[in-house]
This record gives C-alpha cells, sequence and structure tokens, in this order.
C-alpha cells in the first residue's frame, strides 16, 4: 500500500503557507523532502507533520536556529525491534530534545519578560512626557493671565 504524497502547493495549501516559506524552511533546517524523478518536491505525511511542528514552534516564538537543533528528534527510524541499546539511546535522545526544548523556552520566557519591562519603561516615560506637557500648558496659561492682568 502507498502512501499519499502531496505536491509543494497541496502542502503549501493545507499548512497554509507560502512555497516560498516551506522552501526555505527546507534550506534553512536541512529538511529531508524527497523530490520525483522530474526534481520537483513532494511530501509525505511524516513531511507535513514535522511542517507542522516547525510552523508551532515559530508561534511559540523559536527561531529557526533553535529549531533547527531540534529537527533530528522529528524524524522516526523505522525499526521494527530495539535492542536495550536503542532504547537507551532513545531516551537520551528524548532528554537531549528537552533540555533543548527547555532552553529555548527558558531564552523565549527571558525575552517576553525584557520586552514587557521596556513596555513598562515606554508607558512610564509616556506618562511622565504627558505630565511634563500639562505643567508647561498650565505654566504657559498663568503666564499670559499673569501679562494681561498687568496690562
Amino acid at each position: 500500500m502507498s502512501e499519499h504524497v502531496y505536491s509543494m502547493t497541496e502542502a503549501s495549501k493545507l499548512l497554509e503557507e507560502r512555497t516560498s516559506v516551506l522552501r526555505y524552511w527546507e534550506e534553512e533546517l536541512a529538511l529531508e523532502i524527497a523530490r520525483n524523478e522530474r526534481g520537483c518536491r513532494y511530501y509525505t505525511r511524516q513531511d507535513l507533520m514535522i511542517l507542522i511542528s516547525i510552523k508551532e514552534l515559530k508561534k511559540k516564538g523559536l527561531m529557526l536556529k533553535e529549531i533547527r537543533e531540534l529537527i533530528p528528534f522529528f524524524y522516526r527510524r523505522e525499526e521494527a525491534v530495539e535492542t536495550s541499546q536503542k532504547k537507551e539511546a532513545s531516551k537520551e535522545q528524548q532528554e537531549a530534545f528537552f533540555k533543548i526544548l527547555e532552553k529555548a523556552m527558558t531564552e523565549l520566557r527571558k525575552q517576553n519578560r525584557r520586552e514587557e519591562r521596556y513596555r513598562r519603561v515606554d508607558e512610564a516615560i509616556r506618562q511622565h512626557q504627558l505630565a511634563r506637557r500639562q505643567v508647561a500648558a498650565a505654566q504657559e496659561t498663568k503666564t499670559k493671565k499673569n501679562k494681561r492682568t498687568r496690562a
């Protein structure tokens, strides 16, 4: 039974991403996208799942260089029987995956906190500028009144 494959246009529509984005991800992340005899890309179900994962990680704020470290964990190796060594290696890979993911998420949280702090500082500056303008306007009004009363 052959697996259904999708053209780049079909994959683009399914993922709601431009074809140029898919090509860029393939190049930058060294994705293993198969090609037919004419050199056209075709996507399997697994490829689509990987692209969906990449899209979700991008939505969460991860950069491509961070996602690139996770790519090896997206590809499954088709092996029927796992020996204890393979299971141990799999556990190590999983632990490494979670460490990388945790590191990326920690960096993202730090960046979000920094951005929030900058937003608060910007808002405080805006409030101070507004208060200064109001004081200057009140002072100018007072000065005009004094000039009128003297004249």
